[in-house]
């Protein structure tokens, strides 16, 4: 079973999430903060991250610059932010970002994203829904 740790610090958005992946056959790890989910994804080693770039006690940017040095680089983030700021998909691209999703999301393309970056197959309604970002794994 293929393992996700969601560090967000929206409780609704984390509560949502887990649901959806949970029903999908994915063990779901939750982090409300950058400094819990950085202690977390060390511990658990998840094989992909779905990581909220605005958050107290650690942003989303930081953590994955400090898993990359501790050596878990490897492991793909999705990053997702509410915020509008110019340059966040761009930065996100030059971390090595496997996927950006400005909130508010699609539900099923992101999850339609997950299965494709965790080499699952996504089910026909994800498969053919509509994708303003065909590639999740380009963030330009």
């Amino acid at each position: 079973m293929k393992r996700i740790l969601i560090i967000e610090d929206d409780p609704r958005i984390t509560a949502a999430l887990k649901v959806r992946l949970n029903a999908r056959g994915y063990e779901i790890l939750t982090a409300g903060n950058g400094f819990e989910g950085l202690k977390l994804a060390m511990n658990s080693r998840p094989d992909l991250l779905l990581l909220d770039i605005m958050m107290p006690m650690g942003m989303g940017f930081s953590v994955a610059e400090r898993l990359k040095a501790v050596g878990l680089g490897h492991i793909p983030i999705i990053f997702i932010t509410a915020s509008k700021r110019t340059g966040l998909r761009r930065t996100a691209a030059k971390l090595g970002a496997a996927g950006f999703f400005e909130k508010p999301y699609d539900a099923d393309e992101l999850v339609s994203a997950i299965e494709l970056i965790l080499g699952a197959t996504a089910a026909p309604a994800q498969a053919q829904a509509p994708s303003s970002n065909p590639d999740p794994r380009t963030c330009a």
